[in-house]
């Protein structure tokens, strides 16, 4: 049975929420059923699953999953909010998972959501969730209005996270960084353009010494860590023969820095899975299913038909996550 770090809830508090806003994310009703805008003509269906927890449940049950790492999704989540409202939204979110996982304790693991456009409600709501709520982790966007998680005004936030013991789950979100060059074809925002978002940060986060510096921070990247396990060989050459720059930060070359984060294998090709653990380490990725973008149980068997051993498949799909929902060296 498998441990899902990439599956979203939309609590309810959330919703009504966006069935009230005339701004975008909004929700609407059309042909009889909800759908969630992000943008004009950028929009997904309310799938009804997603709020019946029996429902839901009996799903996970028939993948194999038997656990979920619950969180607020991040495209149309807090962040797209004014910072008011996101604040009163992720505390009433953050107050619903919290909920489910003391009902349901071996089935779901919150982690929490906060308003990353206001730095200190960010961390604010980060407290209340993991000292008052148990979660165990917390899930934000690798750039938020074009700034990404390694600027200097985001530090006091990873300083705090570091220091509470939880894991770091980054994910992509709308805009992407690529949108204007992406444009007019939309969808390739979700498809392409967020993988970008996720590698630059994660390099960044890297080399720009933001990891260097917090070396108890547990990061998790989104989405096999977008395109990175695919450049390792031209980033090795490219440190090795070509970089003459500031080697300031003491980081060692880049495969071996990039076992610094954990990666989840949401959307990944089961080649692609497989790719992955042989550059980067079996023992350095986790279970994503990205339920409800992409089907829970294609999740699972596209780990399954990486062709890796079953002592590799269980360190994916299960031994890899436990330390990472867990709060290890916290402070009160």
């Amino acid at each position: 049975m498998a441990i899902d770090f990439h599956a979203y809830y939309q609590p309810l508090a959330f919703l009504d929420r966006l069935r009230q806003r005339t701004s975008y994310p909004r929700i609407e009703a059309v042909d009889g059923r909800e759908i969630v805008w992000s943008a004009p003509g950028v929009g997904r269906p309310l799938r009804p699953e997603q709020n019946d927890i029996a429902g839901r449940l009996a799903m996970m049950d028939a993948a194999g999953i038997d656990t979920q790492i619950l969180r607020l999704q991040n495209v149309s989540g807090i962040d797209a909010l004014e910072i008011g409202e996101g604040r009163e939204v992720a505390r009433a979110a953050n107050e619903e998972l919290s909920g489910l996982s003391a009902k349901h304790p071996t089935r779901f693991v919150p982690f929490a959501s906060v308003p990353m456009r206001d730095i200190r409600s960010a961390i604010e709501a980060l407290e209340h969730a993991v000292l008052r709520l148990g979660h165990c982790g917390v899930g934000i966007s690798v750039q938020t209005g074009g700034v990404f998680v390694d600027h200097p005004s985001v530090a006091p936030f990873l300083d705090r996270v570091e220091s509470l013991g939880v894991t770091l789950l980054l994910l992509p979100n709308h805009p992407s960084s690529l949108d204007s060059v992406l444009a007019p074809h939309g969808w390739l925002t979700g498809s392409f353009g967020f993988q970008t978002d996720i590698s630059v940060a994660a390099l960044r986060l890297l080399y720009g010494g933001a990891l260097d510096s917090r070396p108890r921070l547990r990061v998790i990247l989104a989405n096999l860590g977008g395109v990175l396990p695919f450049l390792t060989e031209r980033l090795e050459e490219y440190w090795r023969r070509v970089h003459a720059g500031d080697r300031s930060v003491a980081m060692p070359p880049p495969v071996e820095a990039l076992r610094r984060f954990h990666y989840e294998t949401a959307s990944g090709d089961p080649r692609a899975i497989r790719l992955a653990a042989e550059v980067l380490g079996t023992d350095r990725l986790v279970f994503g299913s990205d339920y409800p973008s992409f089907e829970m149980a294609r999740g699972v068997a596209n780990v399954r038909a990486s062709g890796l051993d079953e002592t590799g498949i269980e360190q994916i799909l299960r031994g890899n996550a436990r330390p990472l929902i867990v709060r290890s060296g916290a402070e009160s």
